[in-house]
């Protein structure tokens, strides 16, 4: 959608409607069975129509379509899903024939206008090709620019049925085979919205290329679906609830778990089962809950359970969906499975000492898994084991890291091949534990270890009830054995601990950015009955509270302050001391983070309409927005999905041609927004207006230098083509007609053909820049080349001779009005035009050498002599790396604050427009004198000079997550 069109109310009101929510924008099940049409099951009226061939077989899930001529296709509307949204995803499941086939190139899914030099306005279609390649392409404007990504290869699935799926948003691209991410991609470039119909079974609806096999169940979405949406459109389940959380067999859950999913579609409400019996879980309705419906008819998709969960228990739950009345229909969910946090937890990082150890067998191998597998089953190789010769008595040590409440202690004893008959395996054991490791206490009554069983599958036998008690250090002293040698062996030791002390906090320790409304949460030691929590900006002298439950809400908390706290545990055994934790309270509260806007004009809710510009209403150089749809931006953000871009236009001359020209002053850009109601920016220490703000950087300079008309120049760069540049230039300033000639010497070394290296003529730095340019590339292969772009990030054109081989040869640009010329010449006397073009560039412009690598990172230099220039050519050599789309010109950015009674001041930042990173510009509000910050009112953002009286400059800033605060200490 045009953003000036709707303004000027040219747009019919059924054309500025926009979708109020994204998602399955056309299904085709295929279930007709006959016929030759093929019904939108969505309702949207995607209906398509069958070509002669295409026929109706069975599908994966009812009826499918089968294609195996070249040209047959099913023909649907003009399908634009990504015009609203910028996003899509395309899915199919397919029953491609293989490579016994001629049709080389074989189309899923297609919208394409023809493959004329001149026309095509490609948006996106899937192919396969004879190697088995699922291929995603976008593709414009013929002559060989485009866009390609995918190569997930299908050849597995020959003759079977595979899902394939395709989502991209703003750039980002991933396929999906069966549910499985296979490849990722970027493709930046989105169609206009256009009436090319959508076809199904072919690239387009005019050409050969048919995809050869079955097609069934195609969706289309107006959204990037996530890896569980790819699953559930894989499956149909579109309905049921989805992405669980805790995830399915998801374990060490806490206990006071909070379960929450995704909703399914069409779903109103929600009814949600748990239970520790699967068969209930599963057969459990609302007529018959079984005793595990939880809650009925919920619109939260989220659910805080009453009662803590049991230690160690595997529950299962379901959500079912319950469509709005009058339909009411519901939808049963999978069952879902989660494990529960356990009673006590092994102790990590233990180390092992003995009194002796043979040297394949040492102590260590107690304690370091060797031996074990994934079920916890020892082997019988006696180098994964301890063994201590004779004599007995014999003991091993064990260390923890800290002191540890002990609960249980497991033993895999001696387990050899021939231990039944060596009986190496440790009887009588005697266990005693220490906190210092000098003074130590013996554990009473110590049955006697049961003896391995010299099998592969030994599972621990010896599981000893430790007490509860404390310690760092634990001895097995072990007096006898199963047999008379002397010799003993342990294979594996596993000690337990129940957790006393609070752990896993929330906010985690170092926390930064922690919201001020923040509620402090914990693990709390097994068996406490309250918990005194320590809290306080100052580690030294914390305030104490007692509370009941393992959560805290402090008080208040002040912006960008570090605060500690620790939680002491209080059971009937005891209090422990918990350790001292801390995090960084949030810097800013927001006023806009700019995430509530959306494309929907008739709802007022598009970030124009709330942030006023030049366009709005103003009389000033600046636009909010882009515009098309999404009119805010979704890939340069701060926070969140997306920010502010601010265009502005201070040259004094704002859209041409438009009701919004303008010509003379002001040359600044201003946007604006009023609160209503006003707005308190007090509070929790708030001190500082802050909001982040990215721009483009001026020009990175380079040193060039000319001698006698030569001049060697290195330059690295993606290329000079496309939409935008990265390269190398040595310029000079030309007014009016003129020309520059210059001999291509040498073109350097490099990897890659088309390096570029001669002169040009351009309209600015900016990368995007209208310009005309002869050069030499790096291969005798590609030759000279004529290469142009005719309007400011528009396509390049060329006109390219094999015939001129290499260096050394001439290069000639020439401009007469708005003409330009590019020659070429063996001897800088005889020249033979190559091409010619018509660009419109305001006076000055810039005249010069220019050189790209086409490697990005790889610097290549070419060598240029007889530089001569004819015409209004003035300054001296200057040198820019030109390797970004677009480029602001210096400019004041200022930020003025009003309050409800007209109080305004405004501070001012002389670099943010410039900025290649985000930028925090934080003000303190003693900055804006007299502004009541109990009552803001309006707030505006001014780029340029408000006084200027003479033209300024350009470019674009990006705003984000505005809002008041304090920076961190």
């Amino acid at each position: 959608m045009l953003r000036n069109a709707a303004l000027l109310g040219v747009l019919l009101i059924a054309v500025l409607s926009i979708r109020a929510s994204a998602g399955l924008i056309a299904y085709y099940p295929f279930s007709e069975g006959q016929g030759t049409a093929t019904i939108d099951a969505t309702g949207n009226g995607n209906n398509g129509t069958l070509s002669s061939g295409v026929a109706w077989v069975a599908g994966v899930k009812g009826g499918a379509v089968q294609f195996d001529t070249a040209g047959e296709r099913i023909v649907i509307g003009a399908i634009d899903p990504s015009a609203g949204t910028n996003a899509m995803t395309l899915a199919a499941w397919i029953k491609w024939e293989g490579q016994n086939h001629t049709i080389a190139q074989q189309g899923i899914i297609g919208k394409r206008l023809g493959w004329s030099t001149t026309g095509d306005t490609i948006k996106w279609f899937w192919q396969t090709n004879p190697a088995g390649d699922l291929l995603f392409r976008a593709d414009y404007n013929g002559g060989g620019t485009s866009f390609g990504w995918g190569n997930a290869l299908l050849v597995p699935y020959a003759n079977e049925w595979a899902h394939v799926a395709v989502t991209w948003k703003n750039g980002p691209t991933v396929q999906y085979i069966d549910g499985e991410q296979v490849s990722t991609g970027d493709v930046t470039f989105r169609e206009a919205a256009n009436a090319t119909p959508v076809t199904i079974g072919c690239v387009d609806s005019t050409n050969t290329e048919t995809f050869v096999g079955v097609i069934d169940e195609v969706r289309i979405y107006d959204m990037a679906l996530t890896a569980d949406g790819i699953v559930k459109a894989m499956t149909g389940d579109t309905a049921s609830a989805s992405a669980p959380q805790p995830a399915a067999g998801a374990t060490d859950v806490r206990r006071d778990v909070v379960l929450s999913w995704t909703p399914g579609e069409s779903a109103a409400s929600h009814d949600v089962y748990l239970g520790t019996d699967f068969i209930a879980v599963d057969q459990a309705s609302r007529t018959d809950d079984r005793g595990v419906l939880v809650s009925a008819d919920q619109t939260a998709t989220s659910c805080d359970l009453d009662e803590l969960l049991e230690f160690s228990t595997v529950y299962y739950w379901r959500v079912d969906e319950v469509n709005a009345p009058p339909d009411s229909a519901i939808a049963k969910g999978p069952i879902w499975s989660f494990t529960v946090e356990p009673y006590a937890y092994p102790i990590p990082n233990v180390t092992a000492v003995a009194s002796a150890q043979q040297p394949g067998s040492p102590a260590s191998n107690t304690v370091n898994g060797s031996g074990l597998d994934e079920l916890d089953q020892h082997g019988v190789d006696v180098k994964t084991m301890w063994v201590s010769p004779s004599p007995l008595p014999a003991w091993i040590r064990f260390t923890f890291d800290k002191e540890y409440k002990l609960h249980e202690l497991w033993v895999w004893n001696a387990n050899s091949e021939l231990e039944s008959l060596m009986n190496f395996g440790a009887k009588t054991v005697t266990i005693e534990y220490s906190t210092d490791g000098e003074t130590w206490t013996a554990l009473e009554n110590v049955s006697e270890f049961a003896q391995g069983t010299g099998e592969r599958t030994y599972t621990a036998n010896n599981i000893i009830d430790l007490g509860e008690v404390m310690a760092r250090y634990v001895k097995l002293t072990i007096t006898a054995t199963y047999g008379f040698t002397g010799i003993t062996s342990l294979s594996e030791v596993r000690f337990y601990y129940t957790p006393a002390q609070a752990f896993e906090p929330d906010p985690a320790d170092g926390a930064t950015g922690v919201s001020i409304d923040a509620t402090l949460n914990w693990r709390p030691g097994r068996e406490i009955t309250s918990h005194e929590v320590y809290f306080g900006a100052d580690p030294n002298a914390l305030s104490a509270q007692t509370v009941t439950d393992n959560r805290f809400t402090p008080a208040a908390m002040d912006f960008g302050t570090v605060y500690y706290w620790r939680v002491d545990e209080v059971g009937a055994t005891g209090t422990y001391v918990g350790d001292l934790w801390s995090f960084t309270a949030e810097e800013f509260a927001p006023a806009d983070d700019f995430e509530s806007y959306d494309d929907d004009i008739d709802a007022g809710t598009t970030i124009w309409q709330t942030w006023i510009d030049g366009i709005s209403g103003n009389t000033n150089g600046s636009q909010v927005g882009y515009d098309e749809s999404p009119f805010a931006e979704q890939t340069i953000v701060h926070g969140g999905r997306q920010s502010m871009p601010i265009t502005y236009d201070n040259d004094g001359t704002f859209r041409e041609g438009t009701q919004f020209e303008r010509t003379g002053v002001p040359f600044y850009s201003e946007v604006e927004r009023v609160f209503d109601p006003v707005q308190n920016w007090t509070g929790n220490g708030a001190t500082d207006v802050g909001l982040w703000v990215r721009g483009y950087p001026v020009i990175a300079a380079v040193a060039v230098a000319e001698a006698g008309g030569k001049m060697d120049l290195t330059g690295a760069g993606a290329d000079i083509w496309d939409t935008s540049d990265e390269f190398t230039y040595a310029f000079k300033t030309l007014t009016g007609d003129g020309t520059l000639i210059a001999r291509v010497v040498s073109n350097g070394t490099g990897s890659n053909t088309w390096a570029k290296g001669g002169v040009m003529i351009r309209d600015s730095l900016n990368g995007g820049s209208s310009h005309a340019t002869m050069v030499m590339t790096g291969s005798a292969g590609n030759g000279a080349s004529f290469q142009y772009r005719q309007a400011t990030g528009g396509a390049s054109s060329n006109v390219d001779s094999g015939s001129v081989l290499a260096p050394p040869y001439w290069v000639k640009i020439e401009r007469f009005a708005d003409t330009f010329t590019g020659s070429v010449s063996a001897d800088g006397k005889t020249w033979t035009q190559m091409g010619q073009t018509t660009v419109a560039m305001a006076n000055p412009v810039c005249i010069g050498l220019c050189v790209t690598s086409h490697a990005p990172g790889e610097d290549r230099t070419f060598q240029f002599d007889g530089i001569a220039s004819t015409g209004a050519v003035t300054g001296a050599w200057q040198g820019a790396v030109i390797d970004s789309p677009l480029y602001n010109g210096p400019a004041n950015m200022s930020l003025t604050i009003e309050d409800s009674a007209g109080k305004k001041a405004t501070a001012t930042s002389d670099t943010l427009v410039t900025a290649a990173e985000w930028t925090l510009w934080s003000i303190p509000m003693s900055d804006f004198a007299g502004v009541n910050f109990t009552r803001v009112k309006r707030i505006a953002i001014a780029i340029g000079d408000k006084n200027a009286t003479t033209p300024g400059t350009s470019g674009i800033v990006f705003i984000d997550d505005l809002g008041f605060g304090r920076p961190a200490e």
